[in-house]
């Protein structure tokens, strides 16, 4: 198995704050809050709800792209988001005064993405223009904040109404994958008001597959952009999105403590302190650290991104 390591540089001390709200996160900090056995559980949960939610976009996408005489001037903005009863993926337009309206819709059962079809709009349930302002405000920080349009917005409604957006990187070309890039927003349930947003990584980087000028593989690499203790719902999803990058492994430099992601969901805890090492397995439960010998993480190689 191909590994991906994901480390901070020694020289280099990122805080796990960045909650206030703007996108740019505070001053970094010497220590990092070690995620403790419910955040990894919250964590895995939410990778598997970003990874059906990417499904679902994709499934739609194709569809979309198939439908004849497709107008893409009426599809400036698009979402996936989940109601009771499935699956709706929304690709229209935005106004001024924020009223949505949809051009082309798709429909799929929530516990199987590739049903996706496509729907007539007139059996939407209901306006989407909060959610699609929340898109939209959404897309546009992430693109000023990494300078690259080529995005994926998740939509995920909280218990209270909330909308959270998380924003990711995305990529057309099966051999090269962009990493990091992310930012997670929180707005009110009408998606007027932003109440938080949050830059889940320092930079955008790129992962290539394609062999080497001598036809060596892809054996990872390590890069400086960890801004947490602990790994992250979007580094988990991306990994379950697409496994041929292998694994993931995620150390922060002022923890001991590194955390190493397989693509059925897993989360490895790997520590000098054995009564730390635990594995929270893809069903959601903690057993004792079951590490193959081939999918051990190798020492840190490769390039590194300042």
């Amino acid at each position: 198995m191909r590994v991906f390591p994901l480390l901070a540089v020694a020289v280099l001390f990122f805080g796990c704050g960045a909650r206030s709200g703007r996108v740019k996160p505070e001053a970094p900090e010497s220590t990092v809050a070690v995620p403790d056995d419910a955040e990894l559980r919250r964590v895995q949960t939410r990778a598997k709800y970003l990874f059906d939610a990417e499904r679902a976009a994709i499934f739609a996408t194709d569809l979309l792209l198939i439908q004849d005489a497709l107008d893409r001037s009426r599809m400036e903005w698009f979402f996936t988001v989940p109601r009771e009863d499935g699956w709706y993926s929304l690709f229209g337009t935005l106004d001024d005064a924020g009223t949505f309206t949809p051009a082309y819709a798709f429909k799929a059962p929530r516990d199987d993405a590739e049903q996706m079809a496509p729907l007539p709009l007139h059996e939407l349930p209901g306006d989407f223009s909060p959610v699609a302002r929340a898109v939209k405000t959404s897309m546009l920080a992430t693109v000023e904040a990494f300078e690259r349009g080529a995005i994926n917005p998740v939509v995920f409604v909280e218990e209270d109404g909330d909308l959270t957006v998380y924003v990711l990187q995305g990529t057309r070309d099966p051999m090269r994958f962009y990493l990091g890039g992310d930012i997670r927003f929180r707005y009110s349930p009408d998606g007027r008001t932003q109440r938080e947003a949050v830059r889940l990584h320092q930079s955008v980087f790129a992962i290539s597959l394609e062999p080497g000028p001598e036809g060596e593989l892809y054996q990872g690499s390590a890069h400086s952009h960890v801004l947490f203790g602990g790994p992250l719902e979007t580094e988990l999803a991306t990994l379950m999105l697409y496994p041929e990058l292998g694994a993931l492994t995620v150390i922060h430099a002022a923890s001991r403590i590194a955390y190493f992601l397989t693509p059925d969901g897993a989360i490895r805890v790997l520590s000098e302190a054995p009564e730390r090492q635990r594995m929270l397995k893809p069903d959601g439960t903690f057993g004792p650290l079951d590490m193959e010998e081939e999918a051990a993480p190798p020492p840190p190689s490769g390039q590194v991104d300042l």
